[in-house]
């Protein structure tokens, strides 16, 4: 590592670039980035928006005690995090996901290819469930 690279890193770093961001720009592995960052202390001074609002659970918002040195935590518990993630199902970067149009009500939506979904929501399913057995009943001799 050349003294010429610390000192991108760490003009890109301070700058508020991440890991990934530096690592692709400077043609080096993100390992290697991260490695250089937190041996030479060099943090973003530009704030996130997550830090913004750091110390509020994003489902209930119950404050959070951020743990020093170590990962961001937005949200209080797991039950917190996954009842988030169930009410915001769509808020997530879905980068192998697909469209998808759903076999009852014909709205289109985004999931992974390896869940193999044909209805977009529970009540959906429901519907289109009792729906075809209802509808076979009426026509049976």
């Amino acid at each position: 590592m050349t003294e010429q690279n610390k000192a991108g890193i760490s003009r890109l770093r301070l700058a508020g670039h991440s890991y990934t961001q530096i690592a692709e720009i400077m043609h080096l592995s993100r390992n290697t980035v991260k490695s250089v960052c937190q041996r030479y202390g060099f943090q973003p001074e530009v704030t996130l928006e997550i830090e913004k609002e750091s110390g509020v659970c994003q489902n209930c918002g119950m404050r959070i005690i951020q743990p020093q040195g170590r990962k961001h935590r937005s949200f209080c518990s797991d039950a917190c995090r996954r009842a988030w993630w169930k009410a915001h199902r769509d808020s997530g970067k879905k980068k192998t996901a697909i469209l998808l149009r759903c076999a009852f009500c014909g709205h289109m939506f985004e999931d992974y290819t390896r869940n193999h979904r044909k209805y977009c929501c529970h009540a959906c399913y429901v519907q289109d469930r009792f729906r075809k057995r209802e509808a076979d009943d009426g026509h049976a001799v």
